[in-house]
C-alpha cells in the first residue's frame, strides 16, 4: 500500500488495480463456458465441435491447461510479485492489454479454425505476462522467485508445441505434451501449495506456526523436477523408472501434507478445500505412477486426479482466498461457496472414482462431472463479479 500512489490508483477501474482481479473472473467464466461446451458434446451434441478450434479433444487439454489455468497462475503471479518484490504490480493500461490478449484468443479458439494468427495471439499473452513479471523480480533481484520466469517460458514453448500440432505441422503427439504441460502446472501447484498452505491452515485454525523442514521441502520437489524434465525431453526412459519417480513424488508430498493439521480444518471451507486439492494431487501422482506398473490402471484417471482435484480444486480455493484478502474482505465464504467447492469435488469423483467402478456409465460421467463443474464455477462467478470489478471494502489501493 505504501508504494501506491492513491490518486493514481482512483482513476483505474477497480477491475484493473490488480492482475488477479480480470484474470480470476475471466477464468471462472470461461472454465462455466469451455466444460459446458465439453459437457453437451458428450452428450451427443457433436455439431459443438465446431466451437472447438475444429478438434475437440484438442482444444479440451489445451484450453483447460492453457486458457483455464494459464490464466490463473498469470492472474496470481502478478499480484503476488508486488508483494514479493515491493515493486508496483502491472495495472491500468498494461495490465487490460494483457488481459484482452488472453480474451481474443479465447474468443478466437473457439469460433475460428487453426492458423498461424491464432498461435501467436495464444503465445502472444504469456510471453508479455513473463516479462511483467520478471522486471520486478530481475529490478530487485530476488533470485528466490525467479524459476518462475523459466517456468513461463517453457509453458510458452508446450504452447508454440500445441498448435504446431494442430496446424498439421509437426506430428501429433497430444498425450505427451499435455502431460508435459500437466506436470508445470503441478509443479507450481506444489512449489506455491507447500508456501501458503501450512501459512494459512495456522492462521485460519489459530495454531502454532507450521515450520518448514528443508529436507522434506527438498524431497517433495525434486521428484516433480525431474518429472518435468523426463516429460518435456522424453527418451527411452524405462517405464518402471517413471513408475518409481511417480511413487516417490507422492509418498514425500503426502509426508509434506501430514504435517499440516488437515483434521483442524475441517469446519473452515477455505481450508479443507484446499487440503482436499493437494491431496487429489498426491493421489493423482501415486495413481499415474501405478499406471506404469500395472496396464488396469488407465492414466487418465491420474490426469484427472490432478486437473481436476489438484489444479481444479486448487484453483477455486485459491481464487475464493486471495480475492477476499486482497479486496480487504474477511476470509469468510458462506453457505453457496462450501456448495461450490464440494461441487468441484463431486466432479472429480464422478469423473474419476465413477468411472472405474461403472466404465459401462463412462459418458454419463462425463456429463455428470461436467455438469457439477459448471455448477461450482457459476457460483463462484456469480458471488465473486462484485468482489472483483469493485474497489476494495476498506478504502485502500489494489
Amino acid at each position: 500500500m505504501q508504494i501506491i500512489d492513491r490518486a493514481k490508483e482512483e482513476k483505474i477501474p477497480p477491475i484493473f488495480r490488480l492482475a488477479f482481479r480480470p484474470f480470476f473472473i475471466g477464468a471462472a467464466v470461461y472454465a462455466v463456458v469451455s466444460i459446458a461446451l465439453w459437457g453437451l458434446f458428450w452428450s451427443g451434441n457433436t455439431h459443438i465441435s465446431q466451437l472447438m478450434y475444429g478438434n475437440p479433444l484438442w482444444w479440451h487439454s489445451h484450453e483447460m491447461l492453457f486458457g483455464f489455468a494459464g490464466a490463473v497462475i498469470v492472474g496470481f503471479l502478478l499480484t503476488a510479485v508486488q508483494t514479493w518484490t515491493g515493486q508496483t504490480g502491472v495495472k491500468g493500461a498494461k495490465l487490460a492489454f494483457l488481459f484482452s490478449l488472453w480474451l481474443i484468443a479465447r474468443l478466437g479458439l473457439i469460433f475460428s479454425t487453426p492458423s498461424y494468427l491464432w498461435m501467436i495471439v495464444d503465445c502472444a499473452w504469456i510471453v508479455v505476462a513473463t516479462i511483467f513479471l520478471a522486471i520486478p523480480i530481475i529490478r530487485v533481484k530476488q533470485w528466490r522467485n525467479v524459476f518462475f520466469i523459466p517456468v513461463l517460458m517453457m509453458f510458452t514453448l508446450l504452447n508454440v508445441k500445441y498448435h504446431l500440432m494442430v496446424l498439421k505441422v509437426i506430428p501429433d503427439d497430444l498425450k505427451a505434451t499435455a502431460l508435459a504441460t500437466l506436470t508445470i502446472i503441478a509443479a507450481v501447484v506444489l512449489v506455491v501449495g507447500g508456501r501458503v498452505i501450512p501459512f494459512f491452515t495456522s492462521r485460519g485454525t489459530k495454531t502454532a506456526t507450521i515450520t518448514r523442514i528443508s529436507v522434506i521441502e527438498y524431497a517433495a520437489l525434486i521428484p516433480i523436477w525431474i518429472l518435468l524434465i523426463v516429460t518435456i525431453y522424453p527418451g527411452d526412459v524405462p517405464s518402471s523408472l517413471l513408475a518409481i519417480v511417480y511413487i516417490i513424488a507422492a509418498v514425500t508430498n503426502l509426508v509434506r501434507f501430514c504435517r499440516w493439521r488437515s483434521i483442524k480444518t475441517m469446519r473452515v471451507p477455505l481450508l479443507w478445500s484446499l487440503h482436499g486439492a493437494y491431496l487429489s494431487l498426491i493421489l493423482g501422482l501415486a495413481w499415474l505412477g501405478g499406471s506404469y506398473l500395472n496396464s488396469n490402471m488407465s492414466p487418465t484417471i491420474g490426469i484427472h486426479l490432478i486437473a481436476i482435484g489438484g489444479i481444479g480444486a486448487m484453483i477455486l480455493a485459491m481464487m475464493a482466498r486471495v480475492s477476499l484478502g486482497h479486496t480487504g474482505r474477511k476470509l469468510q465464504v458462506g453457505r453457496w461457496m462450501t456448495i461450490a467447492f464440494i461441487s468441484l469435488f463431486g466432479s472429480l469423483l464422478t469423473r474419476t472414482l465413477l468411472v472405474v467402478l461403472m466404465p459401462i456409465s463412462v459418458l454419463d460421467a462425463y456429463v455428470i462431472s461436467a455438469i457439477l463443474w459448471v455448477i461450482s464455477f457459476t457460483i463462484f462467478t456469480v458471488i465473486y463479479f462484485p468482489v472483483l470489478t469493485r474497489a476494495r471494502v476498506d478504502g485502500h489501493p489494489g
